[in-house]
Formats: structure tokens, sequence, C-alpha cells
């Protein structure tokens, strides 16, 4: 690593930077506009979004007893079909036809990712652990997990390679059924509450759209879309979004040398065990000898088990690789452009839409800046003209729109 520092520094941003960044017309030159509200403005589904949404949000979940039951799809894109099991850390990915060639790219370029990711000590977004890959003629995977076979026959075309990584958990119970009571047409409600698909439930970030609606009838919580306007609507912290997403594709770009072609951004959950055994320091003052394990006398009891809601970066199958130059810069901009709207866009009106690409642009840099420390001036210059490509296609699209 070039510099030494952690990257999740670049969340406190540099003034100095930002009025540079001003004169050069790359974001708006008004002062930042406080647009939150009070909580007491909010009604309670969206007050307690709002809490369950919110970064490091905890939720204790019940353990799950290991056992060998079925494999169930628990999402799809275009590379192919996820399966995953009750209760276990990992995730199963196979192609939908033979396109093996694809999912080798992504477990290629997911493994790179998220070695730079932890080289560079970034946990801001969170990146699924990249375990193995399993080539279409070899068996003894299958033949480990025979219900896997009994799940995919019906999605894929066997024999098939997978990709085996940590699995993303879905989002708590109550959070898929606020966000139904919030969003969902009234007349299916209670077919979206019984909808097994919609337990698998991850919340893509889309900060460059404000087309959010209310009262849908096409409605899914798999891969659930969650527009710029609902999440202000529910006072989420938007620039905290904007920010990470942008070191993030900072890091994909500059560190990982990628174009970030088809990467999604998504909140969904991470558990972790909290021990409640007795703090050290307080020993002191404890009678001897007295008990101090759980009340129930249960080693289990001991220790608790907590969902916390992360921001998360998947699906690499259509990333590419990129060269340090202008050539590059126009993939990484092309790339950004056919991406779902998870990037902010730039010449918006609003001012929550100005401080959000504000937000992702000063992050963004800030994380070039310190990845390409000691390059030289024309390389050090290239993470801004990527950034003044989205503001050239912006202007390109209001352009055709008026004429």
């Amino acid at each position: 690593m070039a510099s030494g520092r952690r990257l999740n520094a670049c969340l406190d941003l540099e003034h100095d930077m930002a009025a540079d960044l001003e004169q050069l017309g790359l974001i708006d030159a008004r002062s930042d506009t406080d647009s939150s509200r009070s909580s007491s403005d909010l009604n309670p589904i969206t007050l307690e979004l709002n809490r369950l949404l919110s970064f490091q949000a905890e939720t204790p979940i019940k353990a799950h007893e290991r056992d060998d039951g079925p494999f169930i799809k628990i999402g799809e894109g275009e590379c192919g079909a996820v399966f995953a099991r009750e209760g276990d850390s990992f995730a199963v990915k196979l192609p939908r036809t033979y396109e093996h060639a694809a999912l080798w790219n992504d477990y290629v370029n997911h493994a790179r990712i998220a070695r730079l990711f932890d080289m560079w000590e970034f946990d801001e977004v969170k990146i699924p652990a990249c375990h193995y890959f399993v080539p279409a003629d070899e068996p003894r995977f299958f033949k480990q997990h025979p219900r896997l076979g009994e799940a995919v026959y019906q999605e894929c075309n066997l024999p098939a390679s997978a990709l085996v990584t940590e699995r993303i958990l879905p989002l708590p119970k109550r959070v898929r059924t606020l966000l139904i009571n919030k969003y969902c047409a009234k007349k299916m409600k209670d077919q979206a509450r019984t909808d097994p698909a919609n337990r698998d439930c991850l919340v893509r970030i889309y900060l460059g759209s404000t087309q959010g609606k209310t009262g849908q009838h096409l409605f899914s919580l798999r891969n659930f879309k969650m527009h710029l306007n609902q999440i202000m609507e529910l006072q989420l912290d938007v620039r905290a979004l904007a920010r990470r997403v942008g070191m993030a594709l900072a890091l994909m770009h500059w560190a990982a040398k990628t174009d970030a072609r088809g990467v999604e951004f998504v909140l969904g959950s991470s558990s972790k065990t909290i021990s409640l055994a007795a703090d050290p320091s307080e020993l002191w003052s404890v009678r001897p000898l007295k008990y101090t394990g759980p009340a129930s006398g249960r080693h289990d009891d001991l220790f608790r088990r907590v969902e916390t809601t992360q921001l998360w970066v998947l699906d690499f199958n259509q990333v590419r690789s990129i060269s340090v130059d202008k050539e590059g810069v126009a993939q990484a901009v092309e790339a950004a452009m056919i991406n779902d709207p998870y990037i902010p866009k730039p010449l918006q009106e609003s001012d929550d839409e100005r401080e959000v690409w504000k937000a992702f642009v000063l992050s963004y840099l800030e994380a070039a800046e310190v990845i390409l420390v000691g390059e030289d001036e024309d390389i050090l210059g290239l993470p801004r003209l990527f950034i003044q490509g989205l503001i050239d296609v912006q202007k390109e699209e209001q352009r055709a729109a008026i004429s």
C-alpha cells in the first residue's frame, strides 16, 4: 500500500478540496444546507425504518440449528442464480446457462477487489468474502452437497460451475414488514407478507434516482429499489451513503484498476456474536468465588448474536480491467452510465441532490488522491477527469431532453 493510511480516514473530508472543486465547477458552490427534519415529523413506520436501516443498527437474532436442510434460491441476476441454506454462512452462485466464463470473471474480480479492500483497511462498505470457484467438471462439490443439486436443476444447466462466497444476510423481519406496510399497494400487502421470496430482502441504494413511489403493485423485497427521495424521507444518512459509495468506487478504479461495471450497492445485514461475560475491570470489586456466568447456567446463553445493518457491494461478473490513462477513464465513465443509478447525478435542481453529488465527489477524489499518492501529474488528474466525464454525459442527456 503506497501511503500506509487507512482509506476510511477519507470520511473526514477537507474543506480546501471542496473550495478547489467549486472553482473548477465539479461541485455546486452554494453552502451546505441542512435538509434534516426533526424525528418528531416522522410517522411511526418511517421512524422505525430510519432506526433499523441506519448503519450499525443491531437486531437480536436466534441461532439456527445446523442441519442438512434444503437449499433455496435467494437471488438472481444476469450471471445466474444464488442459492443458500438456512443457517449457513455461505452462498453459491451458478450460471443459468453455460456461461462459465462470466462466473470465472466474477470470481477473479471479486477476489481481486476484496483483497484490495482488505489491504486498504476499508470496511465502510462491506464486500462478501470470496471463498472458491468450482469448475463444471469437478464432481466433489455436488457430491458433498446433494441437496444443492436438487434445488438448482430447474434453474441451471447441469453440470454447472459454481462460485462460493460469504452470504449477505437479509435485512431483519421487522424491516421487511415495515417496508411492505410503507411501500406496497394495500391490496397486495397480504400476498407480499406471505411470499417466501420476500424473506431474501436486500435494499438497493439508488442515489442517482428520485423516482421512488409508494403503493407499488409489482412489489418485491428481493433487491428492493430504494430511491434517493425515499432515502431522504426516511432521514437516513444519505451523505454518508454517498461518501461510502465514492470511496468504494475510487478503490475499484484506482487500486483494483477496474471499471466497476455492473456492481451493486445494497443494504443488508451481517451477524456478530457479543459476549456477555463479566467485565474484567469490574472483577476487583466482586466477592471472591462468586458465580459470574449466565443466570440460566447454560453456556450458550453467555453469548448474544445480533444482526447489524451494513452497506455492501456485490456482483462483479461484468467488471473489466482498465488502463490508467484517458482511455481507462472513458471506459469507467461508460460503465458508470450503464449501471443502475447507484451513483449520484450532477447538475440536478434540488438542494438534496446537489449535496449528495457533492459528498460523493469529495469522497471519491479524496480517496483517489490517497490511493495514487506519488504518481505523476497526468495520473493524478485522472480521477477528476472521471468526475468531469459524468458531468459531460449528464449535460448531453439534458440537452437531448429539451431538443
